[in-house]
């Protein structure tokens, strides 16, 4: 680690701080730029305890660039199978392919760091700054929200104006020296002790409370401003659980759904054909971004599994259901276990 100096006061406390009270985390103990690109991609809109499971179980599989590569998209998604926002998976795979074809190595630079699949501002600066010490800040919610605090910034968070005003407090307060832990140190203080509603922040833990303009003036519980989230759009879907010698009709989503497109899942009862339905088996809820959807499985008899049942049905052999429902969704629908075991439908 580089030293400590720094002409604002209160970066050398903070680096203290977080030096001594960090999480110990995996993409932490032993950096890389292929690992931090990986944890950086998990950890979008993510919580860390959630990540950190999937994180062991991918890099292992996938240890390195090259392994990735030549990965099949089944395999990947497999590993991401709960992790949910599956688009982050398949440009996790499309951008190492796309690297490993060209003989490049992660980038270090902002360009071609964003020039990465599912890779945007906030994301290639974290890479840049802790797997390659560059001098780049970083805004996510954690970040945010201490900033709002420190210089008690009022208006929407999400607004143009009060982003770019974040932006430039963000880069002004960015340790040059230390840019990697600087970077971290701001979104462990966020993630420990500048705790977002309806937490109350830990101010009295807080190793820069002094110079936060919030704490002075008692503003820690109106800052940030609340931002109202929209309503959750209500999706009601029936599909039909078929299954005939160990095998189930499964159908793959087309690319332009609107609701996990491209996944393997139970068929739609109206796009299927030959198949006698019947009672509801069970009622399953889910949340997927601003969706609460409800999912109706009901059961499905066939004479026989040879053929087609329906554009796009297929039938697939049980003991491979874990790997291709990789969505809680249809994890659920069907009784897979955590254990990957199915339980009865």
């Amino acid at each position: 680690m580089r030293p400590i100096k720094s002409s604002i006061p209160w970066r050398p406390r903070l680096l203290v701080w977080y030096r001594r009270h960090a999480r110990r985390l995996p993409w932490r103990t032993h950096v890389n730029p292929y690992r931090t690109w990986i944890s950086e991609i998990m950890l979008q809109q993510t919580q860390v305890a959630t990540v950190e499971g999937y994180f062991h179980a991918f890099v292992r599989k996938f240890p390195t660039l090259e392994v990735l590569a030549g990965a099949k998209e089944e395999d990947v998604l497999s590993i991401w199978a709960g992790l949910g926002y599956y688009s982050r998976a398949r440009n996790l795979l499309k951008a190492a392919r796309q690297l490993v074809r060209e003989g490049r190595q992660i980038p270090s630079e902002m360009p071609e760091l964003m020039g990465m699949p599912g890779v945007g501002r906030y994301t290639a600066a974290a890479i840049a700054s802790i797997a390659y010490h560059k001098p780049f800040a970083v805004l996510d919610g954690n970040v945010a929200r201490v900033l709002s605090r420190l210089f008690a910034m009022t208006g929407d968070m999400k607004s143009a104006i009060v982003q770019k005003r974040l932006w430039a407090a963000a880069e002004s307060c960015l340790d040059h020296r230390n840019p990697g832990d600087w970077n971290q140190a701001m979104m462990e203080l966020g993630a420990l002790v500048c705790l977002p509603p309806p937490e109350l922040p830990r101010c009295m833990d807080c190793p820069v409370r002094r110079y936060c303009i919030a704490w002075r003036r008692g503003l820690t519980r109106s800052l940030p401003r609340a931002v109202v989230r929209r309503a959750l759009k209500k999706v009601s879907i029936e599909v039909v659980f078929v299954e005939k010698d160990r095998k189930v009709l499964l159908s793959r989503r087309s690319s332009d759904e609107r609701l996990l497109p491209g996944h393997w899942a139970l068929p739609e009862s109206r796009s299927v054909t030959g198949v006698r339905i019947g009672k509801v088996l069970r009622v399953v809820r889910h949340s997927i971004t601003h969706h609460d959807i409800r999912l109706v499985v009901r059961e499905g008899t066939a004479r026989d599994t040879r053929g087609r049942l329906g554009q796009g049905c297929f039938w697939i052999a049980e003991d491979r259901l874990s790997d291709l429902l990789v969505s809680s969704l249809w994890r659920k629908a069907v009784g897979l276990s955590s254990g990957h075991g199915r339980g009865s439908v």
